[in-house]
């Protein structure tokens, strides 16, 4: 595996497109035998990425809480701090999610990738969303370290996604990836799959042909996996985008894209992880209006028919549409 297998897709731009311009306030398979949680009413979104800010103003409400792990325990403590796995699923104090870089509960994000990421995701949810009351949550699963060797981080990622899997989410969003197919990872996905979870995935930011270069997961052919291309402020492809007609499904915004950051900090960044992140917070609107799960090919279909058709994605994607700003339901 190599450096750049598990790699945020935003970095992997700092010397293309990558643009970070902040606005700042003044001072700156079914696991086997697995437990089956349930979230209550609010639809589950899995982002694995570089840890999130959860206490953002503009994300906090919309962080996901593992409703076994908060209220009080037997003994009069808080759930959410007693250091005691209070549902049993494997995970200490687990309450927004895991930090499997460091093995522990803190989801800190001190890349900004992550931040951005579920920003993306929260507005188009909201945006697309038809029905005030419906509720989505993120559960922030951190898997990335630029300090870490990249094999690590590739292993992190099977552990993200087997956690989501085992929580029951709804959704996997995934804005990162690499050129090397990797077997644990496959697996992992297929798992997933086979419990009608969504894995939205980056196409990549190489400006290659996946039809012919590989890049992963986007591109494993798993039948819950929809693969996201860029498009630019003309809905064209984006500059940085991979492309790929037979392997690339849609594109959605990716260039010069504005959201939260660290600090309740805002900024632009660009990348076909943005991207990813616009047809996560659509899909998951989708989803929650259904009173029975849909399977995969059924939402990107949905997906489609909300897309805009560009002669800019002719030849580039195997649907010749974009999801961004002019989506509605």
């Amino acid at each position: 595996m190599t450096a750049s297998l598990k790699t945020p897709l935003a970095a992997q731009l700092a010397t293309l497109t990558l643009t970070v311009l902040l606005m700042t306030p003044a001072y700156a398979a079914k696991p086997e035998k697995a437990v089956q949680y349930q979230h209550e009413s609010a639809l589950v979104i899995a982002v694995i990425d570089t840890g999130a800010d959860v206490n953002h103003k503009d994300l906090k409400e919309f962080i996901w809480t593992n409703p076994g792990e908060t209220g009080l325990d037997k003994f009069g403590k808080q759930k959410d701090s007693n250091g005691i796995d209070d549902d049993k699923n494997g995970f200490v104090d687990d309450v927004h999610g895991w930090n499997f870089v460091e093995n522990n509960n803190n989801v800190i994000d001190e890349n900004g990738h992550g931040t951005h990421i579920a920003g993306i995701i929260k507005n188009e949810f909201q945006r697309h969303i038809p029905v005030p009351a419906a509720e989505a949550r993120l559960m922030i699963l951190k898997y990335y370290s630029p300090n870490i060797d990249p094999n690590e981080n590739a292993k992190n990622t099977v552990r993200a996604i087997e956690y989501a899997t085992k929580m029951n989410v709804k959704i996997i969003n995934y804005s990162a990836g690499g050129e090397e197919f990797f077997a644990q990872e496959f697996e992992a996905i297929k798992k997933a799959q086979e419990q009608n979870i969504l894995f939205i995935a980056a196409a990549g930011n190489n400006r290659k042909n996946t039809n012919l270069a590989k890049y992963y997961p986007a591109n494993y052919g798993l039948k819950n996996i929809i693969s996201v291309a860029a498009t630019d402020k003309n809905g064209n492809l984006g500059a940085f985008s991979n492309y790929g007609n037979k392997s690339v499904d849609l594109a959605a915004p990716g260039t010069a894209v504005y959201s939260t950051l660290p600090n309740n900090r805002h900024g632009f960044m660009s990348g076909t992880s943005q991207a990813t992140a616009y047809v996560t917070g659509v899909a998951a609107s989708i989803l929650i209006q259904e009173s029975t799960p849909k399977k995969t090919q059924n939402i990107l279909s949905d997906l489609v028919s909300l897309g805009k058709v560009s002669n800019g994605l002719k030849g580039k994607t195997r649907f010749q549409v974009a999801i961004g700003e002019d989506s509605a339901l």
